[in-house]
């Protein structure tokens, strides 16, 4: 599988609208995260005085870390399809494949929250050039949390009929 991380933006967006499944709402969400710890990053290091100029480094992990739950939740997903394929059915893979389909953006809505909570801080505390950057992050790291959550309940829901 090729890693979203190294795809250029106009790659994942023409995969993003095919008919394929994966990357999905899922790998937008950690990637929206994703996104969201980039300009908080960029506000850290445009600020030249005070604490935040060394929270870049944790905003650069977050980042890492949602790009890397980008590419694991096209495996998740892709895993919910193939235990959904497989003859004859089995309950315990469906739901096994369901459950990670749902810690993964669970783990996304928990990074994009703490990058929102960052993001508050950068807007109060960085450069006042960068503001607008501030407040972007804190729209996408939004963004990110709802999406993702999305995804956790329809996983649920799934996991739920199956009883």
């Amino acid at each position: 599988m090729n890693k979203i991380k190294d795809k250029t933006v106009e790659k994942l967006f023409t995969e993003i609208g095919s008919k394929s499944p994966t990357p999905g709402g899922g790998a937008a969400a950690a990637i929206a995260g994703a996104m969201a710890a980039s300009l908080i990053e960029m506000v850290c290091v445009l600020t030249t005085s005070g604490s935040l100029r060394t929270e870049a480094g944790r905003a650069k992990k977050l980042r890492i870390k949602l790009m890397k739950l980008a590419d694991d939740d096209v495996a998740a997903f892709d895993a919910v399809m193939q235990a959904y394929k497989f003859k004859p059915k089995s309950k315990f893979k469906i739901k096994k494949a369901l459950k990670r389909a749902m810690d993964v953006p669970q783990k996304v809505a928990e990074l994009s929250k703490e990058i929102e909570k960052m993001a508050w801080i950068a807007a109060k505390k960085g450069n006042k050039n960068a503001y607008s950057d501030a407040r972007s992050a804190i729209h996408l790291a939004r963004a990110s949390v709802a999406s993702a959550m999305e995804n956790v309940k329809i996983n649920k829901k799934a996991l739920v009929a199956l009883g």
